[in-house]
């Protein structure tokens, strides 16, 4: 491990006129001490030549099958050599300060194990996330999205960060272990931030840190693959991580959101089979996140009541307006 270095990785599925972007950003950043690593999912649109014949200097991993977003960055981590992991996106693009920026504010800061950066949306020059939080429904989501980008302007401790553009310490992740495979795609940062809360580490929101992301530039926002995976692993993070004493807390709330959900992707877009199945193949995994529950919660060091307050409440005004313009929205 290299004091100082940031080992960036970027996970690709058939993203080639997404990468230019974002490679260009990486190396026009004002921070050089960097390890750039580029794993490929198996892509079948010319992205790996892509990469071999413009960016011969970035490490090439190429999978033979795709492993998800999850799976691809643990085959990521396993080259990375830096004191420092950065995950981005394909389709995200970075400040030329950001990582500077990241990392001159967390280095000092000892218990400081995630530094989430403000994303803005590339399209709508809005917020995409200024770190994510998590609600007394027991879901994460993304801090200020749709907000105009003047706000979440001050520097905070906070829940999580999204992984699309995220930096973590490695000391960290060797502590307490990186993504869970089973997760393929998203919810796998959800996961990690709950951990790293559980067992003591802080994450903090790092506003002069800029990151520009083509949201849903991927997988698509209301695509079944999205819902499918969105539904499945939130009840997942539920399970592995979750005290007893805060479920129970926050049961209505979550028995709330659950029917809320079942609403708005049922009904309103049609996911029926989808929301179901989701639903059904949770359930499928309960044995072996209940197992890896118990891992979990035998090395927790803070108290329930800790994370508690770090859970913003459904009438939170920035968690129920942002969650308001979503169910809305047609």
């Amino acid at each position: 491990m290299l004091k100082g270095l940031v080992s960036i990785i970027i996970v690709n599925y058939n993203g080639k006129g997404l990468l230019k972007d974002c490679l260009e950003s990486l190396l026009t950043q004002s921070y050089r001490e960097m390890q750039v690593i580029l794993v490929d999912n198996a892509s079948t649109d010319g992205s790996k030549e892509f990469v071999e014949q413009y960016y011969p200097n970035i490490k090439l991993i190429k999978l033979k099958e795709n492993k998800g977003f999850s799976g691809g960055n643990i085959e990521g981590l396993k080259h990375a050599e830096g004191e420092y992991l950065m995950l981005i996106n394909n389709d995200v693009t970075l400040h030329r300060d950001c990582i500077r920026n990241l990392i001159e504010t967390i280095s000092p800061l000892k218990e400081v194990g995630i530094g989430a950066p403000k994303i803005i949306n590339y399209y709508l020059n809005k917020i995409d996330s200024a770190g994510d939080g998590f609600s007394t429904i027991l879901k994460a989501f993304k801090r200020g999205e749709g907000l105009e980008i003047s706000y979440y302007n001050y520097q905070e401790y906070i829940f999580g960060a999204c992984a699309g553009a995220a930096i973590y310490r490695r000391k960290m992740i060797d502590e307490i272990g990186f993504f869970d495979d089973d997760f393929f795609l998203i919810h796998e940062d959800t996961d990690l931030n709950f951990r790293a809360q559980l067992m003591g580490w802080k994450v903090l929101y790092v506003p002069s840190a800029i990151a520009y992301h083509k949201v849903r530039s991927t997988i698509g926002e209301m695509s079944d693959l999205a819902v499918y995976y969105s539904l499945r692993n939130s009840e997942l993070v539920r399970i592995k991580n979750v005290p007893l004493m805060i479920f129970f807390r926050c049961l209505p709330a979550y028995i709330l959101g659950s029917i809320l959900d079942l609403f708005y992707f049922a009904c309103k877009h049609g996911k029926i089979k989808i929301f179901l199945k989701a639903k059904k193949d949770a359930l499928k995994l309960l044995p072996k996140m209940l197992k890896k529950r118990k891992y979990i919660i035998k090395r927790k060091i803070v108290n329930d009541s800790y994370i508690y307050n770090l859970l913003s409440p459904i009438y939170e005004k920035s968690f129920f307006i942002t969650k308001a313009k979503k169910f809305l929205k047609k």
